[in-house]
């Protein structure tokens, strides 16, 4: 059980060798713009407590487990330097899951040929995906399998694959996409089944006459009326009408241009309109299914002749055209506001705090400058600072320090302007209104709540969950206290607007 995450590409087929340093880059920055986290143990005088700081790559790749966004964990993904692709266990259904299947998407369009991201067995619509690509890489990437009949068509023949049990109008984007899903479900189950799956992406009652979706089904509708015809009407054998068409619409397929030659004269008429109708269409895996059903024999035999030129005209000459491609911000991909993104500020110029933060920053500052000025002392400054970590993970949950700052702090131990910061931290874990706010994720603690709440195995902690913390409601969960801890924290970590505030 559980939600899984894979690249499907054919055996074989990965990476260039000359695009290997640039993706390992790119699936890294990735990551750290997606808020992937690595987790370390703290163990001193003491006291436990756990920090975070971006994942990196390492000489073996990148493995991590705690999504900064998400606010959780789940299986360890990351990157394998060995194998060169990214990889992962159960990925949730929040901000984890998005970045995991962000970085399939990125290695697919690295990957020369057919590839197609999976969750949980179901096929993956890129799009947005791609949009939060574009927008980390400064590109301007198409999705790029608009046309599901060219991944299908590469990987039918993958032993395990059970192709007829996928969705494939999840692919399904524009009039490509379109014609690709009936060529597929033609294919699959055969053309009278392909028709009755018109309703499932047109509304009759919003089309109207010249529509082109129309005019596709009419003149597949006529094509196979047409090859009937000719079937039964000519005076060859099958096996000759069977070899005449095939070399026919290879002829046509095989030229550059989608022109027909209605100048040249066949035998019988119907073999003029079989091959205008195969131009209109614009579907030839549609077109020699027509055929095979007609003369009974099987498809891919019949592909096995023809697939090397049998292109849809259209879609190779629209390709000549730069495409429309989309960027989608990471607070849009993610759905959180600029205030939530202190921690990349610096690194994403479209972040603009709101007035609500900078009046907070401004708070700080004046709060910092006053403690510099007192005569604040610290006797064991290395135990008080352990001792307010373990307790913000014990009373507010989750709420870590970057290792990074935390490092910092160690080696400024007796530095009035780092115990200055961690002062404030600790004012603002001790205050009645953050504690109250903070309670709101945890069974309160008279006797009567004894048995209610999260089981735990072994000595429980000292305040327990209402429930696995991935079930509690998100409003409980971003409680004032945890996003003003969160918030300072990725703040102090933050170096340089740490600087433009505080000064260091």
């Amino acid at each position: 059980m559980g939600t899984f995450a894979s690249l499907f590409r054919k055996s074989g087929v990965g990476v260039p060798e000359e695009k290997k340093e640039e993706f390992r880059n790119s699936i890294e920055k990735l990551f750290q713009a997606g808020g992937m986290m690595e987790m370390e143990q703290v163990q001193l005088c003491g006291k436990k407590a756990v920090t975070i700081k971006k994942a990196s790559m390492h000489d073996y790749g990148m493995d991590f487990y705690y999504n900064y966004f998400e606010d959780d964990y789940w299986e360890n993904a990351g990157f394998s330097s060995k194998s060169g692709n990214v990889w992962s266990g159960k990925i949730g259904w929040r901000e984890f899951h998005q970045v995991v299947v962000a970085a399939y998407v990125l290695e697919s369009l690295y990957i020369d040929g057919a590839s197609v991201v999976m969750v949980s067995g179901n096929l993956v619509n890129s799009q947005a995906y791609i949009g939060w690509i574009n927008y980390l890489f400064q590109k301007r990437c198409p999705q790029k399998n608009n046309d599901p009949w060219e991944l299908f068509e590469a990987l039918h023949d993958q032993m395990d694959m059970d192709l007829d049990r996928y969705d494939w109008g999840e692919l399904v984007e524009d009039v490509y996409g379109l014609i690709g899903y009936y060529d597929i479900k033609a294919v699959l189950e055969g053309t009278t089944a392909s028709e009755k799956e018109f309703d499932r992406f047109i509304d009759y009652e919003e089309l109207d006459e010249k529509d082109s979706k129309m005019n596709f089904f009419s003149f597949l509708k006529k094509l196979k009326i047409s090859v009937d015809k000719f079937h039964k009407e000519s005076d060859w054998g099958e096996s000759e009408q069977l070899s005449f068409i095939v070399e026919m619409l290879r002829s046509y397929y095989k030229q550059y241009n989608m022109s027909v030659d209605i100048s040249k004269k066949y035998k019988d008429k119907n073999m003029e309109t079989i091959c205008l109708l195969a131009a209109l269409t614009d579907a030839p895996a549609y077109v020699f299914k027509v055929i095979s059903e007609t003369y009974d024999v099987d498809f891919w035999e019949l592909w096995e002749q023809v697939k090397d030129v049998a292109k849809r005209k259209r879609l190779l000459y629209d390709r000549e055209i730069p495409q429309e491609t989309i960027s989608v911000p990471t607070m849009d991909f993610f759905g959180v506001t600029s205030d939530d993104m202190i921690l990349f500020w610096g690194y994403d110029k479209s972040i603009q705090f709101s007035q609500e933060l900078k009046n907070w920053f401004a708070n700080l500052k004046s709060r910092f400058e006053n403690i510099i000025k007192s005569e604040y002392i610290v006797d064991n400054p290395l135990y008080w600072i352990l001792d307010l970590m373990e307790y913000a993970d014990e009373n507010y949950y989750h709420v870590y320090t970057f290792s990074d700052f935390f490092k910092e702090s160690m080696e400024h131990l007796n530095d009035r302007h780092f115990l200055a910061l961690w002062k404030i931290y600790d004012e603002m874990l001790h205050d009645p209104v953050m504690e109250e706010a903070g309670s709101v994720v945890f069974v309160p603690e008279e006797p009567e709540y004894e048995h209610v709440g999260l089981h735990y195995f072994g000595t429980p902690p000292r305040r327990r969950l209402k429930t696995n913390w991935d079930m509690i409601k998100k409003e409980e969960r971003n409680n004032k206290a945890r996003v003003t801890f969160r918030r300072y924290m990725a703040l102090l970590e933050n170096r340089k607007l740490r600087k433009d505030i505080f000064g260091f």
